[in-house]
């Protein structure tokens, strides 16, 4: 094995994210795909949770007995804050989501004085609502039960982290396959910050009936490394769990204190052999073991561009290793969302953009960052895992929920030119396009007249569908694809772009017109039918000559000359289709204490669009 071997990861491109674009003006992960699993929604939360609350955040995911199960924790507007409660979503596919189910509720903290071990008295007064705050989220044991777990804590200000002498302690209950959960219990609490078993609002797991329970309870307790995800929250005096990793206040050799706003927490490791693991925590800490987690070489790493919005790393299907993060050294800035790639778990490389999305917050809270944030993947040692693709859950801006799925192999090209129909596509995966599909605006497939096609559909005032197809770098190039849409006032867009996602060609269709951008200007082209037939749209780009050509219909509808694309670029890439404008905010000038946005709860008229098939050539 190579020398860097003996020490922690590391990112060794060069490549780094320009946060003046939502996806850093990087090369795409090819057939990247994000799925929205909740859209808060305060004033109609039957739509969404079933309570309104707009903070919605840590999301932990799993995959057990053909089925995807993620747990997120929420509270009613901000972070550290309100009755907080903590849900469970399934899903069979990873596209389409069951409504969220309460997985630990809204909980009293009892009212009184909480004698500390460190001399402190915490007094908590009348009213006071616990909130729950997770580091990890299931657990498999061996005989195939899956635990889910939590951890309720409190805090006088929401600046105050619900832990060491604010925490209650960590709860579990199991999840059935019929979708029943079992009774919650407590797997540890704080007796330490004050806590006895008369105290607790649900009762301690050795008390469980179920003696098999009580047994898988042991299990989990006995794995240090999935209990080493538990000692931010426990805190230093919990000995009995954890691998023991130093905490150091600064320099190199170990991960920072359980203190507020800490520079290195949320614990994530794989194996690269039987006794060698790496680490990664918040803040580009990363570590290495080479005794199978006794001793750790740990380090800040620079290469490792990010903040505290959680790094996950894991050994994928084909053999290789992935870290996902978010490329900002800005905490409050969390996009975009990254993938790096290696053959040996150390020296990663060849940044590719999973989330290149950053829509409006549309709900005011404290700490309520931007971006795709928390990520967190499938845990090493299960018996089954999705097939084919690398999946990873976050939170969007602190108040949805979405997942990722990275086909594998992950690339950032294709080579051979495209021609795609939508039948080969059973399992309900689009593949090799990038698509951004959220709740009300959903990217998925459908049998039209008994032919399967992509749908793109908008009903979100604040939000937009998104489906982009990748294909071989061109300079001269045609692109054809057959369309179907209803008259609708506002327009969907279809753009050419380059390999930073500077879009050369804009076609947009909408009001009864095909209309072209050429320079700052948009000129109509031609009248669309209102009657929702079959099109043919072709776009035929020729970069060197800034010349490019839209056919409706095979017949020329509009060619622009000289000096007429939307941008200057040598080549074109992407394909992409939008039901909205692309956007530019927010951006990292722009503070996370933005308003309420106003009508962002109730859904717009639907527009639809189909899309039958789509094929390149190059025009060399």
């Amino acid at each position: 094995m190579a020398n860097h071997i003996h020490r922690p990861p590391y990112y060794a491109g060069t490549e780094f994210a320009d946060l003046s674009k939502h996806d850093g003006g990087l090369l795409h992960a090819v057939g990247a795909s994000n799925y929205q699993v909740l859209r808060a929604n305060r004033s109609r939360p039957e739509e969404a949770d079933g309570f309104g609350n707009t903070y919605n955040h840590a999301p932990m995911l799993t995959y057990w007995r053909g089925c995807f199960y993620l747990e997120y924790l929420s509270n009613p507007v901000s972070e550290h804050t309100g009755a907080g409660q903590s849900f469970i979503v399934k899903s069979k596919d990873g596209m389409t989501w069951d409504k969220p189910r309460v997985s630990f509720p809204v909980i009293r903290v009892p009212a009184g004085e909480y004698q500390c071990a460190d001399g402190t008295t915490v007094e908590v007064p009348e009213g006071t609502f616990a909130f729950m705050h997770q580091r990890m989220g299931f657990y498999h044991t061996k005989d195939d039960r899956l635990i889910v777990s939590g951890f309720y804590g409190h805090a006088p200000h929401h600046d105050i982290c619900p832990w060491r002498n604010y925490g209650i302690g960590r709860v579990v209950r199991e999840v059935f396959e019929d979708g029943a959960m079992g009774p919650v219990y407590f797997i540890r609490y704080l007796d330490y910050s004050g806590w006895t078993e008369d105290k607790l609002p649900f009762p301690y797991y050795k008390h469980a009936a179920d003696k098999s329970f009580v047994a898988a309870c042991e299990e989990l307790l006995a794995d240090r490394f999935v209990t080493e995800q538990w000692t931010e929250e426990h805190g230093p005096a919990d000995t009995a769990i954890g691998l023991k990793i130093p905490k150091k206040e600064d320099g190199e050799g170990g991960t920072a204190p359980n203190t507020p706003f800490e520079s290195a927490s949320s614990f994530c490791w794989y194996h690269i052999d039987e006794n060698t693991v790496a680490a990664l925590w918040k803040q580009g800490k990363v570590g290495i073991s080479r005794d199978g987690g006794v001793n750790w070489d740990i380090r800040y790493e620079p290469t490792f561009a990010t903040s505290g919005a959680k790094s996950w790393g894991q050994k994928t299907e084909d053999g290789r290793f992935a870290i996902c993060y978010d490329n900002s050294l800005s905490s409050e800035h969390r996009y975009p969302l990254v993938v790096v790639t290696s053959d040996d778990g150390i020296e990663f490389n060849d940044m590719a953009c999973v989330f290149g999305e950053l829509p409006p917050r549309r709900y005011e809270g404290i700490y309520k960052d931007f971006g795709p944030q928390y990520i967190r993947g499938i845990c090493e040692g299960h018996k089954e895992y999705p097939a084919g693709a690398m999946w990873i859950c976050h939170s969007i801006n602190k108040e949805d929920i979405g997942v990722s799925r990275i086909p594998l192999p992950v690339r950032r090209s294709v080579d051979e030119h495209i021609h795609d129909t939508f039948e080969g596509c059973e399992d309900g995966y689009v593949k090799d396009w990038n698509i951004y599909s959220t709740k009300w605006s959903p990217v998925t497939l459908e049998k039209v007249n008994g032919e399967t096609c992509l749908k793109i559909a908008d009903q979100d005032p604040c939000d937009y569908a998104r489906a982009m197809r990748i294909f071989p770098r061109s300079a001269k190039v045609s692109v054809v694809l057959e369309i179907m849409a209803a008259r609708y006032e506002k327009d969907l867009e279809i753009e050419l772009a380059d390999k930073t996602g500077v879009p050369v060609c804009r076609v947009s269709l909408g009001g009864g017109w095909l209309k072209a951008r050429y320079g700052s200007n948009t000129e109509k082209c031609c009248k669309v039918e209102p009657e929702p037939v079959w099109h043919t749209l072709e776009i035929r780009a020729d970069c060197a000559n800034n010349v490019y050509t839209v056919l409706w219909d095979s017949k020329v509808a509009k060619r622009y000359g000289f000096g007429r694309p939307v941008h200057k670029a040598n080549d074109v890439e992407r394909l992409i289709l939008r039901t909205k404008p692309r956007r530019c905010l927010p951006n990292f000038e722009i503070y996370p204490d933005t308003p309420d946005m106003k009508n962002a709860d109730e859904p717009e008229t639907q527009r639809i669009y189909l899309i039958r098939s789509v094929s390149t050539k190059s025009l060399d």
